[in-house]
């Protein structure tokens, strides 16, 4: 049974990205946020973007200036949208 999953990257970006790829195996419908500014790689992406990319995810962001990534315009409607919420 498919759920729609928010996760929020506050702390620690890799693990939730991981986590959030990960979700998508069971088909689950995911949400991704990232609360703060994550490590960049020399690309000038954020590290482990193709995890993201290759589950079909599109991450938001709180800043605007995360590369890759759509402005999170209201946080309150994705959480209350959401059936389960995580945070790393």
């Amino acid at each position: 049974m498919s759920k729609h999953i928010l996760v929020l990257a506050r702390r620690d970006c890799y693990e939730a990205i991981r986590v959030a790829a990960g979700l998508t195996i069971r088909n689950n419908t995911v949400d991704f946020v990232f609360m703060t500014n994550p490590p960049l790689n020399a690309q000038g992406k954020f590290d482990h973007f193709e995890m993201l990319e290759l589950a079909e995810i599109n991450p938001q962001s709180l800043n605007m200036d995360v590369p890759d990534t759509h402005p999170c315009t209201d946080l309150g409607a994705l959480i209350n949208k959401a059936e389960r919420v995580v945070s790393f």
